[in-house]
């Protein structure tokens, strides 16, 4: 974890001492294309989340009773 974090202040620390600015025009649709992509990018975290949101609540209640998890899953089906 040490080695995680020294790296990322080295690279942040690096970033803030090379930057350089840029005098270019950025054409309106860029900022369509930044909005895409973070909507992409919480789309599939909400996916992934809802994907594995049972898995993670099993191993976070525990297995107590298997039979209550059938009943469970059978009740998804009629939804």
């Amino acid at each position: 974890m040490k080695k995680v974090l020294s790296f990322l202040f080295f690279f942040a620390c690096s970033m803030v001492m090379c930057m350089t600015y840029a005098l270019a025009y950025i054409d309106p649709s860029a900022m369509t294309y930044i909005i895409q992509i973070i909507a992409g990018v919480v789309i599939a975290a909400g996916a992934a989340a809802g994907f594995y949101w049972r898995r993670i609540k099993r191993a976070v209640r525990g297995r107590k009773n298997k039979e209550k998890d059938y009943d469970d899953e059978d009740d998804e089906d009629e939804v």
